[in-house]
């Protein structure tokens, strides 16, 4: 029994250690063992987060094509993997794991479109829109994407997100729209973008319920 306890504690490390030095045939070893991939660190980080942190490619690659992988496996932030890469910008990572099956997330909860739009980082933000996270998705305060992006004050992310259909009207419970997240952020060019588009989509509306009225 004993022998058991410190065997698993040694696995425990071996594993985190692996992972660390990117050492992929260690952790591939580990695995076949039997050993749990989706097994948290001290603090609460998951292997699939860890390795990203460390900047582990192959060590993330191993766990992620291993059977038992939970690409959804939740951290102590209360954070699964998608949302991670998507923080980070990590595209690779960010296809990797809607191929393995990653949750996009739910209405009513923090996303990763909201933390890629945060981050500003377009390509993830496309990806994660193609794959069909909800471009307009609520948070528990129905805060939007864009208004992140709109928040933080990243343009390009913005933009991205108005050409992709995201509402500028909407407004969260804070009592804030995308236009005045960018007032907020010192972004006035920007924000004065976000009500021309959203004048312009208001007029559209207006006038497509004009000609189906006559």
């Amino acid at each position: 029994m004993l022998w058991s306890i410190c065997a698993s504690a040694g696995a425990y490390e071996d594993f985190f250690t692996a992972i660390k030095f990117d050492d992929a045939p260690r952790l591939r070893g580990l695995l076949i063992r039997g050993f749990d991939p989706n097994t948290l660190s001290e603090d609460g980080t998951s292997g699939l987060v860890y390795a990203m942190q460390q900047e582990s490619p192959a060590a993330f690659a191993v766990l992620l094509t291993s059977p038992a992988i939970n690409p959804n496996v939740v951290d102590a932030k209360g954070d699964t993997p998608l949302m991670v890469a998507s923080a980070k910008g990590q595209l690779e990572a960010v296809q990797s794991l809607i191929k393995r099956g990653a949750d996009l997330g739910k209405e009513g909860a923090w996303t990763a479109l909201h933390y890629a739009a945060s981050a500003g980082s377009v390509p993830v933000i496309q990806a994660l829109v193609a794959a069909g996270a909800p471009v307009d998705i609520r948070s528990e305060n129905a805060t939007t994407p864009l208004m992140m992006a709109a928040r933080a004050g990243r343009e390009e992310a913005v933009r991205k997100l108005l050409q992709l259909g995201a509402d500028p009207a909407l407004v969260n419970e804070a009592g804030f729209n995308a236009a005045g997240y960018a007032l907020r952020a010192k972004k006035k060019e920007l924000a004065f973008e976000i009500m021309r588009k959203e004048r312009a989509i208001r007029l559209n509306r207006s006038r497509s319920s004009g000609a189906n009225n006559q």
